[in-house]
């Protein structure tokens, strides 16, 4: 889905762009966002800076959503990838704790927190 040779490829493309403008450094993170970077051994996020990046972008759509919800949505939305998103579902469950076990949170306090972030950013 996430390949030069098919479906999007806007993590890559902001990533070259990124490193075009100087901002090299933000680049790894902004490549390993999309969901199928999950499925991807080179692009899956490394570095706590790509997993909360990748954990984030799980959660907005148009507003704060859970990590099913998002799944299913670009699921609705990209039904020739449905098989990808499903299998990609776990590893994002998976950063999604390792998250908040670092944070001392649970999952659901961690989503808490996050979507109050969300509802009240400028």
């Amino acid at each position: 889905m996430e390949t030069r040779e098919g479906g999007g490829v806007h993590g890559l493309v902001g990533a070259e762009r990124l490193t075009a403008m100087g901002h090299g450094e933000l680049a790894p993170a902004v490549a390993s966002h999309p969901v199928t970077a999950l499925l991807d051994e080179d692009r899956f996020p490394r570095g706590w800076p790509s997993v909360l990046v990748s954990v984030a972008d799980r959660h907005v759509t148009g507003g704060f959503v859970t990590t099913d919800q998002r799944i299913d949505d670009l699921a609705i939305r990209y039904p020739q990838h449905k098989a990808a998103l499903e299998a990609a579902r776990r590893p994002a469950h998976d950063l999604e704790a390792e998250v908040a076990d670092a944070a001392g949170l649970s999952v659901d306090e961690l989503g808490a927190r996050m979507r109050a972030a969300c509802e009240t950013a400028p």
